[in-house]
Formats: structure tokens, sequence, C-alpha cells
């Protein structure tokens, strides 16, 4: 895995903290988060996100735990936080499960978009309560399909404004594997983020 830091933000004036949220190239299976961020559509069990069914196949004992606590009906732009028991072999501490996917697009794009940042906030509120430190995700583009720079900038919009009014967040890595998409999101926040520090290897915006 090649882990690329292309977007870090940093609030020590305000708050004394060290807060972050970084873009990485790499699997999001391979990374080393205490917790992971997975997508279903709420409506009814077994209508998971690809990503939350290639978890189950890794790693069959957590999801059989976290499955088992889902309660359905679950909101869509909801959030809900499980603790993965250690005996089950997983990595991950904590499973983060957001109801962003809807198989039926009625949605105007821009309540796509809050339904979007109501899950992603909640997962920010329910780490910051749980002293969950870190998080990994993919891009939450749900299930209609967010044009990705939009879905990007919407995630960066959320965690900047939790800033405000949180004393401290999880640090949060989001995970994208294919390179012509890494390539674009590189192009996109250099265009986008004017105030953004371009070095080696990474795209700092304070």
């Amino acid at each position: 895995m090649v882990k690329i830091l292309l977007v870090q933000f940093t609030d020590c004036s305000c708050f004394g903290n060290y807060m972050h949220f970084e873009l990485v190239q790499g699997d999001l299976f391979e990374s080393s988060e205490e917790g992971i961020l997975l997508t279903i559509d709420g409506a009814s069990k077994g209508m998971e996100g690809n990503l939350a069914r290639r978890f189950a196949r890794l790693n069959p004992d957590a999801w059989e735990e976290v499955e088992y606590e889902i309660r359905y009906p679950m909101p869509l732009g909801t959030a809900k936080l499980y603790e993965i028991p250690p005996d089950t072999g997983c990595k991950y501490k904590y499973c983060f499960i957001a109801s962003t996917l809807n198989h039926l697009d009625v949605l105007s794009d821009q309540n796509k978009l809050k339904v979007q940042s109501s899950a992603f906030r909640q997962v920010l509120s329910l780490a910051q309560a749980h002293h969950v430190r870190s998080v990994s995700t993919a891009i939450l583009v749900g299930g209609w399909r967010i044009e990705l720079c939009t879905a990007f900038a919407q995630m960066v919009n959320t965690y900047t404004n939790a800033i405000q009014t949180s004393t401290s967040l999880p640090r949060v890595n989001v995970y994208i594997m294919d390179q012509n998409e890494h390539e674009k999101l590189i192009a996109f926040t250099k265009e986008y983020y004017p105030n953004a520090q371009v070095l080696e290897r990474s795209v700092k915006i304070i």
C-alpha cells in the first residue's frame, strides 16, 4: 500500500489539539485505524454496500457480531458505532455503520449531500464521545454515486465545520484505490483550496 498524505488540517490555536483529515492512496482494508466506516441501505437487512460486503468476507465473525446489533430500519443519514469483540480476530476495534445508500433515487443532489454530511458528522460525534482516535473510510459517494470531487469536498467541509464546535476529532483517513481518481483529487485539491501548501508528498490545508 502506498500511503500519501494529501490533505491535513491542524487547529492548535483554538483547542490545543491536533486534528487531521487525510486522503490515502491504498486499500481501505489494509488500513490500521481504530475504527472503520462502512455504509448500508438502512431500509432492511442484506442491503449493504460493496465495501461492507467485502469486510464481511474478510471478517465474517466480526460482521456477524455487528450485523446482529444493527436495528432496522436505520434512517437515511444516520450512523451508529459498534464495538468489535477482540475474539473475532478483526484488527479494528470499532465499526461505524452509516445509512447513506438508497436504492430509490428520489432525492435532489442537494439532499443527497445532506444525507452524506449528516451521517459523517454523526460518525465524528460518535468517535469523539467514545474516544476513538482514528477512523478509516472510503469517499462517501452514496448509492447514487455522487460525483467524486463533490463528495470529497463535502466530507472536507463537514470535518472542518465540526472543528468549530468540537474540542477534539478523530484522525480521518480516506482511502482511494484507483490511480486516476487519486490524481484527479490531487488536481481538485490544488485548484479549489487556494491556501493549500503543496509539499513533496502532500497538500496541506491550513
